[in-house]
């Protein structure tokens, strides 16, 4: 009897161990569910960023573009610039020649008037000849100049009178003239044209 008790309570314990053991096995697979079944915590996926016009890239070409526009310009100008400069200098070197060119022939008719009175005040008619061949008392007509050296000339008296001064406007060749001497120079009057003279000089 002793025996069987013992047995008894050796499989109520092993019985009971085993329902401790179930029941401590099921609790722990009851609290492990959950965090199996717990989903899983959404990954953050980085918000994504307002997309950015691609006018940035272009504006960096718009900007070389617009840069050689700005040079083409500049060079333009400079251009210009310098056409201009070199056309007013041009014009003033043009002016120049034209002063110079002006300057020389004023000389040269200065030169060649001068040396004509020079000459005519080397050549000088001896008294007597002149009181009876010259003066207001002795009137001759040109009739027609000859042209000597670009230099109209008239001969009268044995002497060759060479006209310093233009012909004046209203005489005529054909007008009675004469020769007078004034302050050591020659001039020709016309009579009928009195208060107007023509400087000449006398060649032998």
């Amino acid at each position: 009897m002793n025996w069987i008790r013992i047995a008894c309570s050796l499989v109520l314990c092993s019985l009971f161990t085993a329902v401790s053991v179930q029941r401590a096995h099921a609790s722990v697979l009851t609290q492990e569910e959950p965090k199996a079944h717990q989903p899983a915590p959404e990954m953050q996926q980085p918000e994504p960023k307002p997309e950015t016009p691609e006018a940035t890239p272009e504006q960096p070409e718009k900007q070389e573009n617009a840069k050689p526009e700005t040079q083409e310009k500049d060079e333009t100008k400079d251009l210009t610039k310098e056409q201009k400069k070199e056309q007013n200098k041009e014009r003033k070197h043009q002016s120049k020649e034209n002063k110079k060119q002006q300057k020389t022939n004023a000389a040269a008719d200065n030169g060649s008037a001068g040396s004509a009175k020079m000459q005519g005040k080397g050549v000088h008619i001896p008294d007597d000849k002149f009181r009876a061949n010259f003066g207001r008392n002795h009137t001759f007509v040109i009739n027609r100049p000859a042209i000597v050296n670009n230099q109209p000339t008239f001969h009268y008296g044995g002497y060759s009178f060479v006209m310093v001064d233009p012909w004046p406007m209203g005489w005529a060749y054909t007008d009675d003239c004469y020769i007078d001497y004034i302050d050591g120079e020659y001039f020709l009057f016309d009579l009928l044209h009195p208060g107007v003279r023509i400087e000449v000089f006398v060649n032998a």
